[in-house]
């Protein structure tokens, strides 16, 4: 609403103020006195009419903020929806070990368990330790990407982000017959970003490599340091982008996807988190030989 108000009372200003200072400048010259006073009145309408745009763009830029957070937000579920599956199943599988070894302890330590079954007990004992260790820490991925916060810059290990969001894809790659090939540089300094929202530009990249590949395939997962920028490309071997939408494949809401199966959100709110996080996304695909994505951030942003 802010918006339109400020547009509406900007486009009445283009015209009203060149026609209120000629009008004042002829009332100044035809009637010095009165015209003076008239002056005065034009101005100071035109100053509170000045003040009110302004707090009106203000309000309206506030606005603007709040619908990209909540955009960006809402495509952060959405991604995690799409890989809720392969999650459930990393979840499912730990729970399971713990509950096999709480059995085999439950068998131990009936009657006047012996040494040998003492040392079973302390054995299965580090399983499940291990066990809930890898469930905590599926968990605290989970909420540090979903959480809704305001950008905050950290110091991060691009490598480390990456595989964070590979093992969470790791489930639905397997049942899909897709391999993912990680190829890190070791000499990619540590960079000053804001983790989670990089986190969900990866997340976002991996699940469109992953759904482009019908069948078995494979993605390229590589990292680099190029003129004081960290790189991380995507490569699938996929069908590719077809020429005619690489000029659109960022555009909020379009998608290659059949109906249902996409928002065409996802590339578009990547690329405005990674603008904001300094950097950029680069693109490069032909027809039948798969598609490459390269995020590039600053090293010190």
């Amino acid at each position: 609403m802010d918006q339109v108000r400020a547009r509406r009372f900007i486009r009445t200003g283009r015209y009203g103020f060149p026609a209120a200072l000629l009008a004042a400048v002829v009332a100044v010259w035809m009637h010095p006195l009165f015209g003076f006073a008239a002056a005065v009145a034009v101005a100071g309408g035109l100053w509170m009419f000045l003040g009110s745009v302004s707090r009106w763009l203000a309000d309206a830029c506030g606005e603007r903020v709040e619908l990209r957070e909540q955009l960006i937000q809402s495509q952060k579920l959405m991604a995690l929806g799409e890989i809720s599956t392969g999650i459930a199943h990393e979840i499912n599988n730990p729970l399971n070990i713990i509950m096999q070894e709480a059995e085999l302890i439950r068998v131990d330590l009936q009657g006047e368990p012996g040494p040998a079954e003492m040392d079973e007990v302390r054995e299965s004992l580090d399983v499940v330790i291990h066990q809930v260790e890898r469930c905590s820490d599926i968990t605290h991925k989970l909420l540090d990407f979903a959480r809704n916060r305001r950008p905050v810059t950290q110091t991060a290990d691009i490598n480390r982000l990456l595989l964070d969001m590979m093992s969470l894809v790791e489930r639905e790659t397997a049942s899909k017959d897709i391999q993912i090939v990680k190829m890190f540089s070791s000499d990619v300094p540590k960079i000053k970003t804001d983790p989670p929202l990089l986190r969900q530009v990866f997340l976002n990249l991996l699940n469109n490599a992953v759904q482009a590949i019908d069948g078995k395939g494979m993605i390229f997962v590589t990292t680099r340091h190029v003129d004081g920028m960290a790189c991380a490309e995507i490569r699938d071997t996929g069908p590719g982008i077809p020429p005619e939408y690489l000029d659109r494949i960022f555009n909020p809401f379009f998608t290659t996807k059949p109906p249902g199966e996409g928002t065409g959100l996802g590339l578009s709110v990547s690329l405005r988190i990674v603008v904001q996080l300094g950097g950029d996304i680069q693109v490069r695909s032909e027809p039948g030989k798969g598609a490459a994505f390269t995020v590039r951030i600053p090293i010190d942003h």
